[in-house]
């Protein structure tokens, strides 16, 4: 008889960071990258944020795999259909404990906003359901939030002030009756959102990313 068991250890985790926390640090951005993506990289789509009062926090997800074996390029994932109840357990216990860690650095009053993009909008939008902070705005581009959130989780997300979705006009990951059903389905739980379009692939475009912070 073959029984599964689990076992709980420690592992070193990495981010990527734009900017550094001072005095004159007035916001944090938590972003989160999509299916396949590494932090380093994802990070250099956000370099048009960079401020002298803004710091930006991309951390990696936990697994990582081959995207491309013959030239040993590296791409991570937050989580799949396996064992998913203690994937999701474990980004959250992640991503709650380094944000708390950084921000001791942060000034008491810095606004704090969570942006994700692709498989990111899932992590986010299950982290803000199970996390131990609620911030300022939730920004999720190019997916919608994850599809099985509890009646607990989306009365977490419906505290959120401000929830924006970005959707391109030919993203084939977010197509237009998706993005209905996103829609619906924040208004249906209450939600406080709304809905920036723009005509592109399922891409971070810099003019529209700048604007969502004009």
């Amino acid at each position: 008889m073959i029984q599964i068991h689990r076992f709980v250890t420690p592992k070193t985790t990495r981010f990527a960071q734009i900017g550094e926390f001072s005095g004159a640090t007035k916001e944090v951005i938590f972003a989160l990258h999509g299916y396949g993506q590494l932090a380093a990289s994802f990070a250099q789509n956000l370099m048009s944020l960079a401020s002298p009062d803004r710091v930006i926090i991309c951390p990696e997800a936990l697994s990582r795999f081959y995207t491309n074996h013959r030239a040993r390029e590296a791409g991570a994932t937050w989580m799949t259909s396996e064992d998913r109840e203690f994937e999701i357990m474990d980004y959250v216990t992640y991503l709650d404990g380094l944000a708390a860690e950084l921000m001791e650095e942060a000034p008491e009053d810095i606004r704090v906003e969570v942006f994700g993009f692709s498989q990111g909008c899932h992590t986010a939008s299950r982290w803000m359901g199970n996390g131990t902070f609620q911030p300022a705005r939730l920004i999720l581009w190019g997916a919608d939030p994850a599809h099985d959130l509890s009646p607990e989780e989306w009365d977490s997300l419906s505290n959120i002030m401000d929830i924006t979705l970005v959707a391109g006009s030919n993203d084939e990951y977010l197509p237009e009756d998706r993005l209905i059903k996103a829609e619906e389905t924040l208004r249906d739980h209450q939600c406080t959102f709304n809905t920036v379009r723009y005509d592109g692939k399922h891409e971070i475009v810099r003019d529209v990313l700048k604007s969502l912070w004009a």
